[in-house]
């Protein structure tokens, strides 16, 4: 089995569409996949499956209570009906319970306790068969998102080329990967602009900011204390939201680049 998260410095970048309609097209491409959403702070996937043509088991349990120890990890695990294809929701409900002891729980990263549990969580997947463990977890520098990066077999940085974005990569270059042993990190750039899908001539000056950010972005991943390469870059597609186009729209365009990053992750 192997253990792939999702991670970014910053929200926005669209990580989250890349993440579940990546797990969606392994599992339709035969794997046996498992998605996490990890990002505790503002989980989105039940929202984003329940819009779409899934239907799934209703009896689950929140992830965020395994990770405190109130379920058993099997208990968490979304079956559907798509075949190979299951995945696990957490719940920022459980935050705002009176007097709940969980936000103590979750920020008790001394003892390593969440940790130990995302390890517990990998174990059972993988007694369980599963190809891959996919986790789309919180984006930043925060104990949850390196507590998935530590289990993860290999990591997929996403980015967008917009200049903000070159400072944030070295944060967490040196805050994060750079500590990291034994996983891969790859990188991906998101929502690149294409001249020629543009209906009125941009600005000269635009196009060159574009070019800068792009070439930014790339040297500040290959020039790293930890060498990223890039997998794949996507070029941005207009209208593209929360949904899971390689389900509802075969012929997408996005469908199509998730078709092409797909079979070269299964090639590494």
């Amino acid at each position: 089995m192997e253990t792939i998260t999702f991670h970014s410095y910053r929200g926005g970048v669209g990580k989250t569409v890349l993440s579940v309609n990546t797990a969606v097209q392994l599992a339709l491409l035969g794997k046996k996949v498992c998605l996490v959403d990890f990002d505790l702070r503002a989980p989105s996937h039940q929202s984003l499956f329940i819009s779409s043509t899934f239907s799934m088991s209703p009896t689950a349990k929140s992830f965020t209570g395994f990770l405190v120890g109130d379920h058993e990890p099997q208990s968490v695990i979304n079956s559907t009906d798509k075949e190979n294809f299951y995945c696990v929701f957490s719940d920022i409900e459980i935050f705002q319970q009176k007097e709940s002891k969980v936000r103590t729980k979750l920020t008790q990263h001394g003892e390593g306790r969440i940790l130990a549990k995302l390890f517990e969580f990998v174990r059972y997947c993988n007694t369980q068969k599963f190809d891959f463990l996919i986790f789309d977890c919180m984006p930043g520098v925060t104990y949850r998102s390196l507590d998935a990066l530590i289990v993860s077999d290999k990591i997929m940085v996403v980015t967008r080329p917009v200049k903000s974005e070159i400072s944030g990569l070295r944060l967490v270059i040196s805050e994060c990967y750079s500590k990291l042993e034994g996983a891969e990190i790859f990188s991906i750039m998101n929502q690149v602009e294409n001249i020629k899908d543009l209906v009125h001539p941009p600005n000269p000056l635009d196009v060159n900011f574009a070019k800068v950010n792009v070439l930014g972005i790339t040297k500040c991943l290959e020039e790293s204390s930890v060498p990223i390469p890039l997998l794949h870059s996507f070029p941005r597609v207009p209208f593209v939201t929360e949904r899971i186009y390689v389900l509802d729209e075969k012929n997408h365009p996005f469908t199509v680049e998730i078709e092409t990053f797909c079979n070269k992750l299964l090639q590494k």
